[in-house]
């Protein structure tokens, strides 16, 4: 038997010597809860974004360090002595870049652990809150969490699990019991002739599609089709490729039964790529900040996931609305 999990026993054993027979004991299981309840599902596919434009960002690194590597052998022969030290060094720094960059990310209270934290703090603190509320209210004295491996056995009738699980979710059911709500995609305009041609609006668009379809379900929501949204377009003499006016898009909106639309542009500037997103509630004729971001030449690697972050910072605006 490992010292933990003796250490766990002795730690539950204890607890039950300061328990009197009046006392009343319940338990649940954290992970299912977590795997259940639907703001947890949101934070772990947020979390999930984030770690992969890093994922993407130390590829590039990775890509970068390779070509540099591989550049300088090829050269090697040719360098001088003092063009051969400069270029160690370059290829030096770079790697120490590299490294640090993973360790920043994935290491010990890295990014990861601290996006982590950062969205799942306010989960678990909910979790806890209904777990403490459900006690009270049931006369509970002691509640135990059989996934940190404290409970050998227990009677099933003293699982509050889906209990606290029915209540995290009350308002996500309230949801379910309704009408879906309508989302349009509209046109992602591409304003110059270079943004027209390399078709980086429909790239914009296809990004923005695939995340939020990501949260169709836990929001209850319905992605119009593009058949049903450009007939409409056409009708106010818009498309997939042209820039809306605020007040044609809010209209546009309404007459598709949309609770939401995304509409947006994108334009080449010196070697960049800069993408304005915008998110507008038709029905209450609501048009949200935009967000926008600016791509490098260095980061075209990273377009996806750089255009996946700016979508999801406007699906924060769909999830304050989601009941």
């Amino acid at each position: 038997m490992g010292n933990k999990t003796l250490a766990t026993i002795i730690g539950v054993l204890l607890a039950f010597c300061c328990v009197s027979a009046q006392d009343k004991i319940a338990f649940i299981d954290s992970d299912k809860i977590l795997n259940e309840f639907e703001d947890a599902k949101i934070a772990r596919a947020t979390l999930d974004q984030a770690v992969l434009q890093w994922k993407f960002e130390l590829d590039s690194l990775r890509r970068t360090y390779q070509t540099a590597e591989d550049e300088f052998k090829a050269q090697q022969p040719m360098l001088s002595e003092e063009a051969l030290r400069a270029r160690q060094q370059e290829l030096t720094a770079m790697r120490h870049q590299l490294e640090t960059f993973g360790q920043d990310i994935w290491g010990k209270d890295g990014k990861v652990d601290q996006k982590h934290r950062e969205l799942f703090a306010p989960v678990i603190d909910k979790m806890n809150e209904v777990i403490e509320e459900i006690a009270q209210e049931q006369g509970i004295s002691i509640v135990l969490d059989v996934a940190a491996g404290s409970l050998l056995y227990a009677d099933v009738s003293l699982d509050i699990t889906s209990q606290v699980i029915e209540e995290l979710n009350r308002e996500y059911a309230a949801i379910a019991s309704g009408a879906k709500k309508k989302v349009a995609i509209f046109g992602i305009a591409a304003l110059d002739e270079k943004s027209q041609s390399e078709e980086l609006g429909r790239r914009v668009r296809m990004v923005v599609l695939k995340v939020v379809s990501q949260f169709e379900q836990e929001l209850r929501l319905e992605l119009l089709a593009d058949h049903e949204v450009e007939p409409m377009l056409l009708q106010y003499g818009g498309s997939f490729d042209r820039e809306l006016e605020e007040a044609t898009a809010l209209e546009i909106g309404r007459h598709l039964d949309a609770e939401f639309a995304y509409m947006g542009t994108v334009q080449r500037q010196g070697g960049d790529i800069v993408v304005t997103l915008k998110l507008l509630k038709p029905k209450e004729d609501e048009v949200f900040p935009p967000v926008t971001d600016r791509i490098s030449e260095k980061e075209e690697a990273l377009f996806e996931p750089k255009v996946s972050e700016l979508t999801a910072k406007l699906q924060a605006y769909l999830i304050a609305g989601k009941e």
